[in-house]
């Protein structure tokens, strides 16, 4: 089971779809030979067990980018899913993201 990241609107109302980011996903990103330390916002969701992690303003704006930076490190099999990710949660109508992990 991956982390499951619920979407909010503007307006904070919780949207119907929840993206899942695959366990795979999340152990490619977090790789211990890989540079996610310097991300600081993506490195808050490293703890596979632990995060429970909310983004909005500044701090998605920021996840946002450090994903974008960190492609470069992501493995072509797992690229599709990990640009879905970040196409759903740069969405317009996004102004909230809440992730947590098991």
């Amino acid at each position: 089971m991956g982390f499951d990241v619920v979407l909010y609107n503007c307006d904070g109302c919780k949207l119907k779809d929840i993206f899942e980011i695959s366990e795979e996903l999340h152990s490619e990103i977090f790789n211990s030979k890989k540079t996610w330390r310097s991300y600081m916002e993506l490195r808050k969701l490293s703890d596979y067990y632990l995060t429970d992690e909310t983004f909005s303003g500044e701090r998605l704006s920021n996840l946002i980018s450090d994903l974008i930076n960190y492609k470069l490190f992501i493995p072509a099999n797992h690229l599709a899913e990990y640009e879905a990710f970040i196409a759903t949660i740069s969405r317009f109508e996004i102004g909230k993201i809440h992730i947590a992990g098991d």
